[in-house]
Formats: C-alpha cells, structure tokens, sequence
C-alpha cells in the first residue's frame, strides 16, 4: 500500500463538535466529517487514498487535492499581505547630548 498522503481540512465544517458519529472506515465514534459530511477519521480517510490510488480524482487547477470522496480543502488566497522588504537601516549621526554624556560618564 502506498505512504497516505496527509490531507488539510483546516475548514470548521469538518468537525462537529455536537455529535460524535460512528467513522464510516472504521466504525469508532468521531466528530470529523468529510466535504461530503461523511463521517470518517481523518487518519481512516488518508489511508483509504492510498489504498484506492485509482479512485476519481479532485482536483484545483492543476493540482491533485486528493481522491473525489476524500480530499483537501480547496486552496485559499493569502490572508496576510506580504511582507515587507527589509530597508537597510539609514546612517545615523550621533545626537550631541549623547555624545556629551558619554564625556561626562568617562571622567568619573
């Protein structure tokens, strides 16, 4: 059998958190739920992909999300704006307090 590939389902929708229901793979109780609101371990439904590597694929663009009955959630956009470019930091002159300070800290 092949290594499962891990799945993603980051959305709420896949956890019920009222009802826990018999997995639909293994038959122990679980409150995970599938796109399709099966009820399945997400474990149970990794290991069903990759027992069944022929199933009908879902997929996003190009991307394989994983079979048709189990798979990712859908890719989103970045929540987040980027990044901003680091700026090298600007020359500093000493200010003449500073300096003045520095002065009347040696001397003692």
């Amino acid at each position: 059998m092949a290594e499962p590939r891990l799945l993603i389902w980051r959305d709420t929708g896949h956890f019920d958190r009222f009802n826990d229901r018999p997995c639909t793979l293994c038959g122990k109780a679980t409150p995970l739920r599938s796109q399709t609101n099966e009820p399945v371990h997400k474990v149970c439904a990794e290991a069903w992909n990759a027992a069944y590597p022929e199933a009908p694929r879902h997929r996003s663009g190009k991307r394989d999300l994983g079979t048709v009955r189990f798979h990712d959630d859908a890719p989103t956009t970045a929540k987040q704006p980027a990044a901003r470019s680091a700026t090298p930091p600007s020359t500093r002159t000493a200010q003449p307090e500073l300096l003045l300070l520095a002065s009347e800290i040696t001397k003692e």
